[in-house]
């Protein structure tokens, strides 16, 4: 519930403000369409003709004192001694954050007036005053007040008086509230009535006191809807007999995992449908003849009560004139027993129970467009809820975004757990009771754990043996193991931060603020180390085939551990512009807040990710199935000079086979990360919020490769399957000692 306090005051051509002002207390849920007569005097009497003045007007959030806007109103005939001027003013639905840049000292802000963009005020910080807020002035406000100037307070909600010092007596919370099931009490403006008051009750209580229970209606929603949207029409008819029916229309958003709507009403009605926006389509949810106030009622929404239009259902009729189309309606409900309401361009009809058409008119191109402001991002459409008193604002978004203003995208080269789960992570609610997305998501990070944390320490105990560490390549591999371990610990760390955090259990800004600026970045320069890492290996190899007796295994550890250290600041190197370009963005939609983590590149940086991306993927790649052909084609020639009575092809047969685990892991590798990258770039584009599983199982499929260094480089290879061997028989041999 929004309260807003108005000050209205005279300025002078430097900006000045004058000594008298007016007050109102503003509440739109209250106040909307309300005209206020109000009368300023001039400082000086008879009027100044050396001065001109305007109207500033200043808007405050009531309950926190919160600047929200200001207004600029100029008179236009500065020579009468009085004016008349007529203003309308729309409050905007968030607070005014357009800021200007001229100079306004070390105690103000430049601001600009909503009405007037061009014009430009120095909002002073509190006990500062003056054109550029240089001069410091004594404040007289009650210290829970706000001090404009200094001889303007303005107060707060139950405060008032010239310098908020006097306290509503009608509204104190504890001892005199007269709202009743936690209503709000809003006293009325102290020069009205001082005993005057207004509760604002929560939707599920109205009256004057909010002692009157509201009626509740739970909707069951199907698949289809769910899948379709996440804002709901809502059409409360009211039928009469002798006059025209009244319609109440309604929005509600609700969350990708609700099935129930809830909503509460105190009107009378006796028809509900709820509609679908872009493209219209309508289900009768409730139909009834009488209206109990305080009712629960509980209804379903089946496939068959789905309204069709008249071209579903005959699409000739159409064509017809009005009153000829019209009497062959009957006949539709006749012809299709299952049809429980269609509409056309005018009306919207039931079949009653003896398969008659019960038509009433029905605007279907009501627009509740935002007209004033769009606050959606990337072309979302905003509605609001009322169309000449609107108390709240909402957005449809177009594919590939969401957000409670559209401002997330899930369209990009670069995969991230924030984007693909979304809004799946329900807050303040227990893992026992999350989705199950949420819930198989949990099962494969860890099973994903158990798997990589085995395969890296399995690797990484081989590879630190000093038999294998006579040549580069065991510093290659020890290298990967390492990274491969950091990377699933990485990798679960991510996952659960990002479950923690969004059900609220982790809420320090700092931690959140530095987790989004580094971990997805190490995740991604992990994965690439590691495909890089593994390249190495294969061209040292190469070079091993190539010099024969003369390759140096000291040379090559030597050369190894500078090359890791050249490929760790080519990869990190690569994507340093990343943190740049990362930020916490507050996220408010319906009543839950949350905290993500926001991406937003430039297209310049979205070229630049898909080179990057590509370079890091295919380059590594290549090294690694060219290296694995020459070495086995070399060795082939090679046994050829020596073995004659051989054919080539038998020879090549052969050092595959001898071979093949170093053919096999590129391709395996290759297999694996394939998805990721295919996903990244055919399927840039993706309502991750609705359809999360491809982008899913891709994420989690990019670990692969880096879990896979045990299985890829140790099974298949003699010389380390016997290393790893070694290094059981010397743990079974410390256990049997020690036992």
């Amino acid at each position: 519930m929004a309260m807003f306090e108005l000050i209205i005051m005279l300025i002078n051509e430097y900006g000045q403000i004058g000594s008298y002002h007016e007050r109102i207390t503003h509440m739109p849920a209250r106040d909307c369409n309300k005209k206020y007569n109000l009368y300023l005097l001039y400082p000086d009497r008879p009027k100044s003709l050396t001065q001109n003045y305007s109207i500033r007007i200043d808007i405050y959030e009531k309950t926190s004192l919160t600047y929200w806007a200001s207004w600029h109103l100029p008179i236009p005939f500065q020579f009468l001694p009085v004016n008349r001027i007529a203003a309308q003013i729309t409050i905007p639905d968030l607070q005014n954050r357009d800021i200007c840049t001229s100079p306004c000292g070390e105690h103000g802000k430049c601001m600009n007036y909503i009405n007037e963009k061009s014009l430009s005020f120095c909002l002073c910080e509190q006990g500062y005053s003056g054109t550029y807020c240089n001069f410091k002035h004594e404040c007289h406000c009650a210290n829970d007040s706000f001090c404009l100037t200094s001889s303007i307070c303005v107060c707060r909600l139950n405060k008032f008086g010239s310098y908020c010092y006097l306290n509503h007596s009608i509204c104190q919370a504890n001892s005199n509230n007269p709202c009743e099931h936690g209503g709000i009490c809003v006293p009325s403006d102290d020069r009205i009535a001082l005993n005057d008051f207004t509760c604002f009750c929560s939707e599920d209580y109205s009256g004057k006191r909010c002692e009157i229970q509201s009626s509740r209606i739970d909707i069951v929603l199907n698949d289809e809807i769910r899948s379709a949207t996440t804002l709901l029409l809502l059409h409360f008819i009211t039928a009469f007999d002798h006059t025209e029916h009244e319609r109440q229309i309604l929005w509600k958003k609700f969350t990708l995992n609700q099935e129930i709507l809830t909503n509460y009403i105190t009107k009378p009605f006796h028809i509900l449908f709820l509609e679908i926006p872009n493209p219209n389509s309508y289900y009768l949810a409730i139909l009834r003849e009488v209206f109990e106030p305080s009712e629960y009622i509980r209804t379903k929404i089946q496939r068959e009560q789905r309204c069709l239009s008249i071209d579903q259902l005959n699409e000739s009729l159409r064509h017809y004139e009005y009153f000829r189309r019209v009497k062959y309606y009957p006949l539709l409900c006749r012809q299709n027993l299952d049809l429980k309401c269609f509409y056309d361009p005018e009306h919207m009809c039931l079949c009653d129970q003896d398969r008659f058409a019960n038509c009433f008119l029905f605007n279907h191109t009501i627009n509740h467009d935002c007209s004033d402001y769009n606050y959606c991002e990337n072309q979302g459409r905003c509605l609001r809820n009322n169309a000449t008193c609107p108390s709240k604002w909402t957005c449809i978004c177009q594919d590939c975004f969401y957000g409670n203003k559209c401002q997330f995208s899930t369209s990009g080269f670069i995969l991230s757990l924030d984007t693909i789960l979304a809004y799946h992570i329900q807050p303040k609610v227990s893992i026992g009771r999350q989705s199950l997305l949420i819930k198989i998501s949990i099962f494969i990070s860890s099973t994903l754990f158990l798997l990589g944390f085995c395969n890296g320490l399995l690797a990484f105990v081989t590879f630190r043996r000093s038999k294998v560490k006579r040549v580069g390549s065991g510093y290659y591999l020890l290298s990967s193991s390492i990274v491969s371990i950091l990377t699933i610990l990485l990798l679960t760390y991510k996952f659960w931060f990002l479950l923690m955090s969004q059900t609220s259990f982790i809420i320090n800004r700092t931690l959140l603020h530095w987790n989004c600026l580094i971990v997805d970045i190490l995740i991604r320069i992990f994965l690439a180390l590691s495909e890089w890492l593994n390249c190495c290996v294969a061209i040292e190899r190469v070079f091993s085939v190539i010099m024969g007796v003369r390759f140096r295994r000291t040379t090559s550890v030597r050369y190894s551990k500078r090359v890791i250290i050249i490929i760790i600041i080519l990869v990190t190197s690569t994507h340093m512009h990343e943190p740049l370009r990362r930020e916490l963005i507050d996220d408010f939609d319906i009543d839950e807040h949350r905290i993500w983590c926001f991406v937003r590149y430039s297209s310049l940086i979205e070229k630049y990710n898909s080179v990057i991306t590509l370079f890091h993927f295919l380059i590594p790649f290549t090294i690694n199935v060219i290296s694995s052909l020459w070495i086995i084609i070399k060795l082939a020639y090679r046994r050829r000079r020596v073995q004659r009575g051989e054919t080539l092809k038998d020879h090549l047969r052969y050092q595959i086979q001898q071979h093949r685990h170093i053919l096999y892991s590129p391709f395996i590798l290759i297999l694996l990360t394939l998805p990721r990258l295919i996903i990244s770039f055919i399927r840039t584009c993706m309502r991750s919020t609705q359809k999360p599983w491809l982008l899913l199982i891709g994420y989690f499929l990019s670990f692969a490769p880096s879990m896979s260094i045990f299985i890829v480089f140790v099974l298949p290879s003699k010389i380390y399957k016997a290393e790893l061997d070694a290094v059981v028989e010397q743990l079974l041999k410390k256990f049997r000692t020690a036992q």
